[in-house]
This record gives structure tokens, C-alpha cells and sequence, in this order.
């Protein structure tokens, strides 16, 4: 009876030790050098934008500040005009012109001596383009 027993963990032995002295399993994984690696390369696309070209005068009277549209070559495609006037006392004055009149003066006026410091109007163009047209110290 003994030697079945130690027949029987002899072989538990065995078989124990042959399953955990096999070498790990071979990785199927191809070499780094066979391997093709094909990058994906994305190139935004730029579209120039050409400047626009209006022309405004601005002037300044005692109390009111005047900008004249005088038109250009891209006043069919002007939509409107934001103008912006920061005065020296800190005041500053915004206003939005909807489907500017070649020809046409807006007239901006104080109630004492204008102080404006600069006069900035940014022109809205048909297809979205915003730029700024105008930038002046008066």
C-alpha cells in the first residue's frame, strides 16, 4: 500500500513539476521590423481671405463726431458697420449701422465738447467676413 501511495505522489509530483517548468507560450506578435506603420496625417485647409476695401472719413466739430461712408470697391458686399468711440473722459459710445448709404454721414452727437480719443469701425461683409475697415484717432 506504501509504495502505490508513493507511486501515486510521484507522479502528482511529476506531472505538477513538467507543467510549470514548460517555457511560456512563444508571443505570435510579428517583429518590429516587418510591422508596417502607415501614419495618418491630417492637413487643415486654409482658405486666403483677401482684405476688403471701404473707404470712411471721420472728422470732429466742436460737439459731434461725423463719419462719412465714402463707398470703394467693396462697398456692394458691405452689410453694416459696428463703430466704436472711446472718449477721454471714459465714456465710450457703440453703435451698429445696418446696410450703410454710400454718401450718406453719420453723425454722432455730444452733449458738451466732443473728446472722442479714436474712432474704430469693423465692417460686416456679405459672406461673414468681418473686418476692421477704419481705425483713427481724431
Amino acid at each position: 500500500m506504501r509504495r502505490v501511495y508513493w507511486t501515486c505522489l510521484s507522479v502528482i509530483i511529476l506531472v505538477i513539476a513538467c507543467g510549470c517548468l514548460q517555457p511560456a507560450a512563444v508571443n505570435t506578435i510579428p517583429p518590429a521590423e516587418t510591422a508596417v506603420y502607415t501614419p495618418v496625417v491630417t492637413v487643415p485647409l486654409v482658405t486666403a481671405v483677401i482684405d476688403k476695401h471701404v473707404n470712411f472719413t471721420v472728422t470732429q466739430a466742436k460737439t459731434m463726431v461725423n463719419i462719412t461712408y465714402n463707398g470703394g470697391p467693396d462697398a456692394a458686399d458691405l452689410q453694416s458697420i459696428a463703430i466704436f468711440i472711446p472718449n477721454y473722459d471714459g465714456t465710450q459710445v457703440n453703435r451698429t449701422i445696418m446696410n450703410p448709404v454710400v454718401g450718406k454721414t453719420y453723425s454722432f452727437t455730444y452733449l458738451g465738447v466732443a473728446n472722442a480719443r479714436w474712432v474704430n469701425i469693423i465692417g460686416t461683409f456679405q459672406d461673414g467676413y468681418q473686418q476692421t475697415v477704419l481705425r483713427q484717432t481724431v
